[in-house]
């Protein structure tokens, strides 16, 4: 798949300059400067950039033969980025769309703005530094299709694509090249910002996400089914970057963000951290894909709860960590951390395909598992604190799954985990299988899938469609992931 060159339009709006917070009157974004932690990209790949920004933006140094626009500082209106030939938007900096509004949408000096981007646009940053913070009562609105997906990259991978650069596969191990998207929700969230007398699952209990500071950004509140717009057709590439130790950005952060937010055909390839991770929340997904992440490919924490259908997980041989960790504040905690997973697909031999930690709980059916390359790759890394904390398995206070075939090198669970627990409960699941996979293409069911009964995903949630097939890509005429990702396939590296 070529990637898709393109700019936009942007409305007039207000500028607030992160770093003092003053409001600054301006038709359009100013330049966020030079970033902290040097950049990449530079000019190169193709010489300089002819086409012009459109009214309202300022043009910076070309990358990749693109001309860019410059986006930059607080957005107080509405912005949208248009689809015309020639033009990439750069981020400079930290951009927030929105100010807080707080968890009751009162909160003084908030403010809502959207974010719109068209089908087709390019958004690339040129170092960590750079990144997109939604803020609370504001949205994306990112509506892509199969044919003209929506980009977020780096100066790097314009750079290698307008080179034809055959080196490192397009990038097949670069990671961490600029920052990621963060969105923060008024969905609920188990775990109270420091220091907070707040009741965990109230209004009053919100938090911080990690990665980002100086303002900081909160999210929490009561709103089930809050929205914050839209992603769809969306591919993010090769994002992350640690703000300090132990402190990073992912690929895509949704925190507190509520099931009225639509996630359909969303990738993250090569993040330094996790590929995707949710704090709190009860935001849904579909036609899911993370490949590449350095770090966990899914991470879900702080009391999320929301259901995701047809997920395919691919790690690098050279990086990469558990491919689900799942977490909690504590056992018991209100809400609590119960994701639901049906029709996924996870291959890979890094660490373990779980890890399974304090008071997690959540549900995995219908899935297909190919994992590790020796004995020390196993299926699951089940703490002795996770669910409930009580020793053995208790249907519905630990993590459960049914139809799901496990096909790992080094065995069901890590020794030094709760192996008894891990196997009691594949043990009362439902057409679980431990044995041989027979996927095709790495992803693509074969016999030994097929032969699985499905279960019925239905009865978990309203948000699962009815399946007759377990793993995320039913056979070779299943090819919902073919025309907006990439790396799934040698033929189309990213």
């Amino acid at each position: 798949m070529l990637l898709r060159s393109s700019i936009s339009a942007l409305a007039l709006c207000l500028v607030v300059a992160c770093s003092s917070g003053s409001e600054i009157a301006s038709p359009g974004a100013t330049s966020g400067g030079t970033p902290p932690g040097g950049g990449g990209g530079g000019t190169g790949g193709g010489g300089t950039g002819t086409a012009s920004c459109p009214a309202g933006f300022t043009a910076g140094t070309s990358v990749g033969g693109l001309t860019t626009c410059n986006l930059s500082g607080t957005y107080l209106t509405n912005v949208t980025l248009r689809n015309v030939p020639g033009v990439a938007y750069a981020i400079n900096g930290r951009v927030d769309i929105g100010v807080d509004v707080g968890a009751d949408g009162a909160r003084a000096g908030g403010s809502v703005a959207s974010l719109t981007i068209e089908p087709g646009v390019t958004v690339f940053g040129r170092s960590g530094a750079d990144y997109i913070v939604v803020n609370r009562g504001s949205q994306i609105n990112a509506n892509g299709t199969a044919t003209n997906p929506i980009i977020l990259t780096s100066a790097n991978d314009l750079v290698r694509r307008a080179d034809n650069d055959p080196s490192n596969d397009f990038g097949g191990n670069a990671i961490g090249e600029w920052g990621g998207l963060v969105i923060l929700g008024q969905a609920p969230t188990n775990r109270c910002r420091t220091g907070s007398a707040a009741t965990p699952g109230t209004i009053d209990c919100e938090n911080i996400v990690e990665g980002v500071s100086n303002p900081d950004a909160v999210y929490g509140g009561i709103d089930t089914s809050d929205s914050s717009g839209t992603l769809r057709y969306v591919s993010v590439r090769f994002p992350g970057f640690e703000i300090a130790t132990g402190n990073e950005l992912n690929g895509i952060t949704f925190a507190g963000v509520g099931s009225g937010t639509t996630v359909e055909y969303v990738q993250v390839h090569n993040s330094s951290d996790d590929g995707i991770e949710w704090f709190g929340g009860t935001v849904n997904g579909r036609y899911l894909v993370v490949t590449g992440a350095d770090d966990d490919s899914l991470d879900t924490d702080n009391g999320y709860s929301g259901a995701n259908q047809f997920v395919v997980v691919t790690q690098r041989t050279a990086g990469g960590d558990n491919i689900v960790e799942a977490s909690s504040r504590a056992a018991l905690a209100t809400p609590p951390s119960d994701a639901k997973f049906s029709n996924f697909t996870f291959v890979g031999s890094r660490t373990n395909a779980w890890r399974l930690n304090t008071g997690t709980i959540g549900t995995y059916v219908n899935g297909v598992v190919d994992f590790g390359a020796d004995a020390t790759d196993q299926c699951f890394r089940w703490e002795t604190t996770a669910g409930n904390g009580v020793a053995g398995y208790q249907a519905g206070a630990d993590p459960a799954f049914n139809s799901v075939l496990l096909d790992c090198t080094g065995g069901l669970a890590l020794s030094t985990s709760d192996v008894a627990t891990a196997t009691a409960a594949i043990a009362a699941g439902a057409n679980n299988l431990i044995g041989a996979s027979s996927l095709a293409s790495t992803f693509i069911n074969g016999a030994a899938e097929t032969a699985v009964t499905p279960f019925n995903a239905t009865t978990l949630s309203s948000f699962f469609e009815p399946v007759t097939y377990i793993g995320a890509v039913q056979n070779a005429q299943d090819t919902w992931w073919q025309g907006w990702s990439c790396g799934l396939e040698a033929s189309d590296p990213c």
